[in-house]
């Protein structure tokens, strides 16, 4: 039998035709098929074994229908340019399939709205949303709390807006690095920040500069970056370095900023890295351990973050919405290579 054929006769095989052939309800056939359901280890053979021997697979849009549920998590993100939310999607796909929740994912490019996106999103009837994206309104998220779709913004701490927040505790970070730095000599310090608008940005440029500040150091220079990418960590570099030729460390907001200035620092100023000048990023993607970089740099708990962002939303999904928001926010760690 061709693979085409065997679709089809999938196509035509129904529950009742399992329940028929197992000799069970229809209850019962759905309950082996919804994930979390109570079913006895006898009767879930007893399905699987007719299902098998009759080729069927569930179909899982009627199921929707009959639920008003499509165990979907729209999850939008708008920095792609970074490993590390390719990391986290990858954690998100299996923590949210070892729920039986499955991932639909829309990239927020540079521009792009993201009320819109999300927008966009709620037309698949999601149960349940991620928002990894600078720019999260009010409006945005009473429409989802209208809608009764659980809202979770990811690695972003929205400094005006009340919803469920998982994130790294970046101004502790912030704190981390400076006191990083003033441990092993460097007094004068600089900092590239990602896009003004972004919360990651803000709480680690103040953490870093309080904690300077407690220590009688200044911030001697700023600067945000048009973006978190390389590229763009080159030219905040470059600007950054060439008006403070004074600075003997650079904390940077992420670690493809922190590549970028390492490269300008090396090839375009001819400094040594660290003899003449000291660089941590914040994130430890993978790249930071390759030889040409090996950086020092603050760890985001990814995995921890992940894990308990699909349990806010597996919790209101099955028990709703209407339960107090929460705010997790997760210590990092120094990752201490050769870059200081």
């Amino acid at each position: 039998m061709t693979e085409i054929e065997k679709n089809a006769r999938a196509q035509r095989v129904t529950a009742s035709d399992v329940a028929r052939e197992a000799g069970v309800s229809i209850s019962a056939v759905s309950r082996v098929f919804t994930p979390g359901a109570s079913v006895s280890a006898r009767m879930r053979e007893k399905v699987l074994s007719a299902a098998e021997k009759l080729d069927y697979r569930p179909n899982v849009m009627a199921r929707s229908l009959m639920t008003q549920r499509t165990a979907l998590v729209g999850i939008i993100l708008a920095n792609f340019h970074n490993p590390l939310y390719l990391t986290a999607l990858d954690l998100f796909t299996t923590h949210l399939q070892s729920r039986g929740l499955r991932a639909l994912v829309f990239n927020v490019s540079r521009g792009d709205d993201v009320v819109e996106s999300a927008r966009q999103v709620m037309q698949y009837g999601v149960d349940g949303m991620v928002i990894a994206a600078a720019a999260m309104s009010q409006p945005l998220v009473d429409q989802c709390s209208r809608q009764g779709i659980p809202l979770v913004a990811f690695a972003r701490q929205p400094r005006r807006t009340r919803v469920n927040v998982v994130c790294a505790d970046n101004e502790a970070g912030g704190r981390l690095a400076a006191r990083a730095f003033i441990e092993r000599g460097y007094r004068q310090l600089g900092y590239i920040g990602g896009p003004a608008a972004t919360s990651t940005a803000y709480f680690r440029e103040k953490g870093f500069r309080q904690a300077l500040e407690e220590s009688g150091l200044t911030l001697l220079g700023t600067i945000n970056a048009s973006a978190y990418t390389y590229d763009a960590g080159r030219a905040a570099a470059e600007s950054l370095l060439t008006s403070h030729p004074n600075l003997d460390g650079v904390f940077c907001a992420n670690d493809l900023l922190a590549f970028g200035t390492m490269d300008v620092a090396r090839y375009r100023l001819g400094l040594s890295i660290p003899g003449d000048l000291g660089i941590m990023g914040f994130d430890d993607i993978e790249l930071a351990t390759a030889d040409s970089y090996q950086l020092t740099t603050i760890r985001q708990p990814l995995q921890d973050m992940v894990k308990q962002t699909v349990d806010i939303l597996g919790q209101r999904i099955s028990e709703g919405d209407d339960l107090p928001l929460r705010k997790l926010l997760f210590p990092c760690s120094l990752v201490e290579r050769a870059t200081l």
